[in-house]
């Protein structure tokens, strides 16, 4: 695995995003190693603890924009809703652990985890619409479910970031701390000692009753995210956020 770094103690997994040098941007080769890797931990683990060491991740890898046309980007985007879908349907509690930058496909990527634990310093927010994007995994379905229209709207179409204690006032994250990985270990072992069974099954009645029309949700986003990389002003602000 070149993306990520994995470990296991006493029926925990924990996968660290490994692109520190690029905020840990998103790639189609990170979202394959973190699929294959969470397969693998599936028959060793009860829990899974997802983050970075300094950041969660400030959104999808801009690189992998250049000279991407519709049909194109409508892949890309594809590729995010597997991973976000893969999160959701994962038999197995996700928890993040969010520090650092979490913007754009990172924020997305995480309101797909099942608890949110946020360090004090974190920065959060969705800025695609800085470069005539709109969200790339999910944040136009998923975080209007979460946070609510108005503020979803908010976050999406003045593209600020928010800081941690309004991202708790929001309802984007559910428990702030200094140490957020070692909150995140102290609920992990809490749920590891409940029965397998059980945890799986809450998990998935409680995304099926909240999923409805998801994957067709999420595929008309990912049909107007291609749709914006034949727009002038977005081809226009990506080559100059190249250029800065």
């Amino acid at each position: 695995m070149e993306s990520i770094d994995i470990k296991i103690d006493d029926g925990i997994g924990f996968i660290y995003f490994n692109r520190e040098n690029k905020l840990n941007t998103v790639t189609v080769e990170m979202v394959n190693e973190i699929m294959d890797s969470m397969d693998d931990l599936k028959s060793k683990v009860n829990v899974i603890i997802i983050g970075g060491k300094k950041n969660f991740s400030a959104g999808a890898d801009i690189n992998q924009f250049k000279n991407l046309n519709p049909v194109n980007a409508y892949k890309f985007h594809l590729k995010l809703n597997e991973l976000l879908k893969y999160f959701r349907d994962y038999d197995l509690p996700v928890i993040s652990v969010l520090n650092g930058y979490v913007l754009g496909g990172g924020l997305e990527l995480s309101l797909s985890t099942d608890i949110r634990i946020c360090s004090t310093t974190a920065v959060l927010g969705q800025p695609e619409i800085n470069i005539g994007i709109n969200a790339g995994a999910g944040g136009n379905v998923i975080l209007s479910k979460v946070i609510g229209r108005n503020r979803a709207l908010y976050m999406i179409l003045t593209g600020e970031k928010i800081d941690a204690k309004k991202a708790y006032e929001f309802g984007l994250v559910d428990i702030i701390s200094d140490n957020p990985e070692n909150e995140a270990l102290r609920i992990a072992k809490i749920i590891k000692e409940k029965p397998v069974n059980t945890v799986k099954l809450a998990k998935r009645v409680v995304n099926k009753s909240f999923d409805t029309n998801l994957d067709l949700s999420v595929d008309y986003e990912a049909t107007v995210f291609g749709l914006l990389f034949s727009d002038n002003e977005t081809k226009s602000r990506i080559d100059k956020f190249f250029k800065k």
